[in-house]
């Protein structure tokens, strides 16, 4: 694909992030109805749908031919080889509850990997985008984490089984580094890829959850590795390279992985 079509795809990529933010920003000024989908925490509000509908016209008027696979409204297939990840609101509960840790997540991504990734937090405004393959954004540079005080944000599925796993795996990092959730993925990962958390594990996490926050933290310098657990269970570990090794190398001690990535 071209320098050009990739520089139309990453300014699409903000542009539909952006006015999805627009939408979810107007719904929390108004009364909206919420409804739960698989337990207490896997919450849908107007916001999510109106915020899916706002980013699956404006690619479809964009990009007619290219596949969508969104959280609400599933897999739409395309002609392309291009397919958009999006996640019109992660972290619903904590949009929910009037908690800031929420971003509109779009990726992206060919058979050669990621095109285009975009985040952005309605709450405050704060995103991060790629940019002619690089990083460019507006969002607050926190201090970055020590390496005495590690940082690891550990992200939870709501299937029970899965969520058996990961729980386990928390319990195991916590021994060993200072663990941080705060409901959002693609807010862990974009602190991940500004160096405000030293890593971010998740544990059978929908593609629309981590796609646009992995290809952020790649283009950051920073790593992502797969793996997966006895159970066939995928986990992603992302971060600092010599965090994301010791991570991986702990939690295969353990059996809770597979040394070979999937």
């Amino acid at each position: 694909m071209g320098e050009v079509a990739v520089a139309e795809i990453e300014r699409l990529a903000i542009t539909v992030a952006r006015r999805a933010a627009t939408e979810i920003r107007a719904t929390a000024r108004r009364s909206y109805r919420v409804s739960r989908k698989s337990g207490p925490e896997d919450l849908l509000t107007e916001a999510d749908l109106r915020a899916e509908s706002v980013i699956m016209d404006l690619l479809s008027r964009a990009r007619p031919g290219d596949a969508v696979l969104a959280e609400e409204s599933g897999y739409r297939p395309g002609r392309t080889g291009v397919t958009w990840i999006v996640d019109p609101l992660d972290g619903t509960a904590n949009f929910v509850r009037a908690a800031p840790h929420y971003a509109v997540s779009v990726a992206a991504v060919s058979g050669s990997g990621c095109l285009a990734a975009a985040i952005v937090r309605p709450a405050d405004g704060q995103w991060m985008a790629l940019r002619d393959g690089a990083l460019d954004g507006d969002f607050t540079q926190d201090p970055p984490a020590v390496a005495a005080g590690a940082r690891v944000a550990v992200a939870l599925p709501y299937g029970a089984a899965e969520l058996v796993e990961a729980r386990a795996i928390l319990s195991l990092v916590g021994q060993r580094y200072e663990v941080a959730r705060t409901g959002s993925a693609a807010c862990d990962l974009l602190r991940v890829a500004t160096g405000a958390l030293d890593a971010h594990i998740s544990v059978a996490l929908p593609w629309w959850d981590t796609a646009a926050g992995h290809g952020l933290v790649n283009a950051s310098g920073r790593t992502v590795v797969h793996r997966r657990s006895p159970r066939r269970t995928r986990i992603d570990i992302s971060g600092r390279p010599q965090v994301v090794r010791s991570l991986a190398l702990l939690l295969a001690e353990h059996s809770h992985v597979s040394e070979d990535a999937a």
